[in-house]
């Protein structure tokens, strides 16, 4: 483990991030009070195309390989990738939503997915090239050594699958139909 997402293309994707963050209302004043609890995971739902059974063989093996929910694989939106580079300046700590990075920075666009260790993250506001600060989303899972690279070609996170009940289709034409749905291993 763990395991690499079988490469038979993808029909459709869905991520979210999901956050734990509590509100509480007032019933008479309508008065609102926040609390984020700084948690936050990626969830993700995807459908693969139509398979035959030799293609389908392959995927069948790396859902039951993983054991339910036990098991762990690597996966990034395949669309996602970019040719931006950062190295971090500076220590940053686990929950903390900012990087400090060096000179040699490229500049780096809202919406750009990265890669630092098992985990994607998201930047959330642009950066021109050079040193500054990087701005993402979700808090970082752990801490964060200076001169570290970020990885924007094809990020990648740790998964894991929703749920242990996971099961495919088969139609009359031996076609396999296969939606599976995973959270981040955190």
């Amino acid at each position: 483990m763990p395991l690499a997402f079988p490469t038979v293309g993808i029909q459709n994707i869905t991520m979210r991030l999901k956050r734990s963050v509590a509100v509480t209302e007032s019933p008479f004043t309508y008065d609102q009070q926040v609390f984020d609890h700084k948690g936050a995971i990626w969830q993700c739902e995807v459908t693969l195309p139509p398979l035959s059974h030799a293609d389908a063989r392959s995927v069948e093996a790396f859902i039951v390989g993983l054991k339910g929910r036990s098991g762990t694989f690597t996966f990034g939106h395949p669309l996602h990738t970019s040719t931006a580079t950062s190295t971090t300046s500076g220590v940053s700590d686990a929950r903390d939503e900012t990087l400090t990075t060096t000179a040699g920075s490229s500049a780096v666009t809202a919406g750009t997915y990265f890669q630092l260790g098992d985990y994607l993250y998201m930047v959330t506001e642009d950066k021109s090239s050079g040193s500054g600060t990087l701005k993402f989303q979700p808090p970082l899972r752990g801490q964060i050594a200076s001169g570290t690279a970020l990885d924007f070609t094809l990020p990648k996170s740790l998964w894991r699958l929703a749920s242990n009940d996971i099961g495919w289709s088969t139609d009359i034409a031996s076609m396999y139909g296969f939606s599976l749905a995973f959270v981040e291993a955190i």
